[in-house]
């Protein structure tokens, strides 16, 4: 008698699987292509491509609260899978279990006055350490990782939460905070769109904080996906991609941001 597995049939039978992803915009990830009006991105992408060797359909569903709620309502079995630059946190481990497929740096980008306010020059050798005990008002974004991690790595910091990117970016360029915080893939791209920004603020990477972002599924995803999805993860994705393997990839993309272009 066969052995079935009960959690990839029942995707197949349904005709489709079912991908929770955030509800925001993020290229080159995950966005809504202002030209197309059609879903686009390189997690999309990943998902099409996942669903067309399960010979089945993909249906996204992004009306969730933030990440945080994306990931417990994939523990709850509402969707198959949830992905869309998810970190790993004690917290979400709670609800999910995760398959990593990517490992993004951590990184700030610094008004270059307050950092020197606060006695914090780059060129220090204790910058780092200096850097992460300062007590600098860091703005990041609520419902994510970053509610979390910022903490860990920044202990005396002001952490100030606002609701989504946009508006954490708006608070640095408004003078309310003196960083913000998130990936190396989202503080580059800031630079990118705007080169002149480096004149008054400054991108830090930490080579020694890593993210690792997975895709979540429930306890029958575990058992019944997991392998599935690293075996996809090796023979299409090729690796865990860092976010310099990001940059490479998507050059194109990070080129078009700028505002300078010839």
């Amino acid at each position: 008698m066969a052995v079935e597995n009960n959690f990839i049939n029942g995707i197949q039978e349904r005709g489709y699987i079912k991908i929770g992803l955030p509800p925001y915009n993020t290229p080159p990830a995950y966005y809504i292509d202002p030209k197309t009006k059609e879903l686009s991105g390189y997690d999309v992408d990943f998902a099409r491509k996942l669903a067309s060797e399960l010979e089945v359909d993909v249906k996204f569903y992004r009306n969730s609260k933030d990440f945080n709620d994306l990931v417990r309502r994939v523990g709850a079995k509402e969707f198959d899978l949830a992905m869309g630059k998810l970190g790993t946190t004690y917290e979400r481990l709670f609800n999910a279990f995760p398959v990593q497929y990517m490992k993004l740096r951590h990184a700030i980008l610094a008004n270059r006055q307050s950092l020197e306010k606060n006695d914090l020059r780059s060129g220090l050798p204790d910058f780092g350490d200096r850097l992460k005990n300062s007590s600098i008002r860091i703005g990041r974004m609520g419902g994510s990782i970053w509610d979390t991690e910022v903490r860990r790595v920044f202990p005396n910091a002001k952490i100030i939460k606002f609701k989504d990117w946009g508006e954490v970016k708006e608070a640095l360029f408004e003078g309310r905070v003196d960083a913000i915080y998130r990936d190396a893939t989202e503080i580059k791209a800031i630079v990118y769109q705007d080169p002149n920004l480096a004149i008054q603020y400054v991108p830090i990477l930490f080579e020694d904080e890593l993210t690792m972002t997975s895709i979540f599924m429930s306890e029958s995803g575990k058992f019944g996906f997991s392998d599935f999805l690293k075996f996809f993860i090796d023979r299409e994705w090729g690796e865990i991609k860092n976010d310099s393997a990001i940059f490479e990839e998507f050059q194109d993309y990070y080129n078009s941001l700028s505002k300078f272009q010839p």
